[in-house]
């Protein structure tokens, strides 16, 4: 019998439409905080990216604050749920179990490549319970993955687990770093490979023994230098830290020894402070990568090159790097373009050679290698609490440009 039409569809359970509802502004949110950064985004540009009103957000969040905890627990979630639910339907055999995970990942931040990027930044302006509520999930992920790979390589030293683990889970993230045009299906295919090469490559012992935490202060500018450098050399850990909208001129003006609107005679605005940083982040990275190939005599020698003068510049100067890769967004408009295009040049150099090396490889995968290698030396060297020296991340970069 065919049911009468009372011409309305069946309403959904109002707790579950609104918990549809939040969790969909808190993906577009997560979308925006990656692209444009945390404090660049206020409430009215989520609204618009929803279809919706400013004031509408309000039915569902009190703040921005409140969307980006709900952003994070949400990833955070989806990512136990991808690894229990690998982990379930998986075999005992630790590489599987491995694979199964490798697997489910990938697709997650392949659903979610606009936003994955959040435990990257700006996971940075949670409050403290709920960043390490976060980072308690990211832990247990890598802790997860590098107790299979012990079960796996049982003669694979403990602490070489965490490092292999690590990278192998920066690879799979690297997806949301990118803009690379990519199908699904060859991404999963591409990161797939690269996470389990990196997952079964052995780390050369590490130079020097245990490694020592990253200095919790930065160093100063030599007195003899300009106040514009010393305003340079002293924006780089407070805007690392805090982001670049969380700190003042003021307070850089006074971490370099520069009082009130005497910061103002170098820089006419925080934005041009930090498009200086930029230059020189990028100048120093152009003359060391181009120094370092210049005298190479075929492909494999200049990428051999080239991986180890960028290690040992993000390595040394995590600061100036971590900076470079995240505060793009802020930086005045035509600083922006013109500095992406160096961006591009410099990983396009880096796709060149790989596939002059390998010879076979597509440029789609060249890419994703390579991309998956940088994303690799940009965690593990921002780390306060370092779990590789320069040479084991080397290694570990050729293991994701082999795969």
């Amino acid at each position: 019998m065919q049911q009468q039409d009372t011409g309305s569809a069946p309403a959904a359970p109002p707790s579950r439409r609104r918990g549809d509802r939040r969790a969909q502004l808190a993906r577009i949110a997560a979308e925006l905080f990656c692209r444009r950064g945390y404090h660049a985004v206020g409430l009215g540009d989520i609204a618009t990216e929803a279809g919706i009103t400013g004031p509408a957000i309000y039915r569902h969040f009190k703040n921005k604050q409140a969307i980006l905890t709900f952003a994070a627990d949400d990833l955070a979630a989806a990512t136990r749920d991808a690894v229990e639910t690998a982990l379930a339907r998986a075999t005992t055999d630790p590489w599987s179990r491995i694979d199964a995970i490798v697997r489910s990942l990938t697709a997650l931040v392949i659903d979610r490549r606009e936003g994955a990027q959040l435990y990257q930044w700006e996971r940075r302006h949670l409050d403290p319970e709920d960043h390490a509520r976060f980072t308690a999930t990211m832990e247990w992920l890598v802790d997860t993955v590098a107790g299979l790979v012990g079960e796996g390589r049982p003669r694979l030293p403990e602490a070489d687990r965490a490092t292999v683990a690590t990278a192998a889970l920066s690879a799979i993230a690297s997806l949301a770093t990118h803009r690379t045009t990519v199908s699904a299906r060859v991404a999963q295919r591409g990161l797939r490979s690269i996470a389990l090469g990196v997952l079964a490559t052995g780390l050369p012992p590490r130079l020097g023994g245990e490694l020592a935490e990253e200095s919790p202060v930065p160093p100063a500018a030599s007195r003899f230098v300009s106040r514009r450098e010393r305003l340079v050399v002293a924006a780089l850990r407070p805007i690392r830290e805090r982001g670049f909208h969380a700190v003042t001129m003021e307070e850089l003006g006074a971490a370099a020894g520069i009082g009130g609107s005497s910061v103002y005679r170098h820089f006419a605005s925080k934005a041009e402070l930090l498009a200086a940083v930029y230059y020189r982040a990028a100048d120093r990275l152009t003359v060391t990568t181009s120094t370092a190939i210049e005298s190479a005599a075929e492909p494999g020698e200049a990428l051999r090159a080239l991986v180890d003068a960028y290690v040992d510049y993000n390595y040394s100067d995590s600061d100036l790097a971590a900076v470079y890769r995240s505060e793009h967004g802020n930086l005045p408009d035509d600083d922006r373009r013109q500095l992406r295009k160096v961006q591009r040049e410099h990983v396009e150099q880096w796709v060149r050679l790989v596939m002059a090396v390998r010879g076979d490889t597509r440029a789609t995968y060249a890419r994703l290698a390579v991309h998956a290698a940088l994303n690799i030396v940009h965690d593990l060297c921002i780390r306060r609490q370092r779990i590789a020296d320069a040479g084991q991340i080397k290694h570990l970069v050729f293991a994701a440009l082999a795969s």
